[in-house]
């Protein structure tokens, strides 16, 4: 069972890792494609009616499917006052019960955001923009970074003693 928990995880890392370059590809695009319009538009030579909405809709999407690679790598957030406090073993359990507790809240918030999806389809709800994205593809990719959010929690749960090591690790470091 254990090596296909690992072949499974290491094939949910290179499917984050794949977004996670997507992601930063389309930051790169926009910092192309944004002096770009300002050449075209100083140049009086039109411009892309389109980009800075586009550059919302991106930087919405690249913030939630970027998430699950963010705390795969250890690089969120994060205040450790507590577990450094304490014994290695209970460090260890804290951490279990934490990603546990991420677990259960971002399946429910996958949860509501499928239920939203559903209801801005079924609604055919489009926004008052130039550029009109139909908001249940929105919410749609809200639903999908918590359930692979939820998904890195899990494996997390999974390898909570090398996490905590590893942070014990860094904190030795002195940076």
């Amino acid at each position: 069972m254990r090596p296909n928990i690992a072949a499974l995880e290491s094939a949910f890392n290179k499917v984050t890792f794949f977004l996670a370059g997507l992601v930063a590809a389309s930051i790169g695009l926009i910092a192309v494609l944004i002096p770009l319009n300002l050449l075209l538009v100083k140049g009086n030579l039109g411009g892309i009616w389109w980009l800075y909405e586009a550059v919302e809709y991106t930087l919405y999407v690249g913030v939630f499917i970027g998430a699950p690679w963010v705390l795969q790598q250890g690089a969120h957030v994060r205040v450790d006052i507590l577990a450094t406090a304490l014994p290695q073993r209970l460090a260890v359990q804290l951490e279990r019960a934490v990603d546990i507790a991420g677990v259960g809240l971002c399946l429910l918030l996958c949860y509501y955001g499928v239920r939203a999806a559903i209801s801005e389809f079924q609604d055919g709800t489009l926004p008052d923009k130039d550029l009109r994205i139909a908001n249940w593809y929105m919410l749609s990719v809200f639903a999908l970074s918590f359930l692979l959010l939820a998904i890195e929690f899990l494996f997390r749960v999974r390898r909570a003693a090398e996490i905590t090591s590893a942070d014990d690790a860094s904190q030795k470091a002195g940076f």
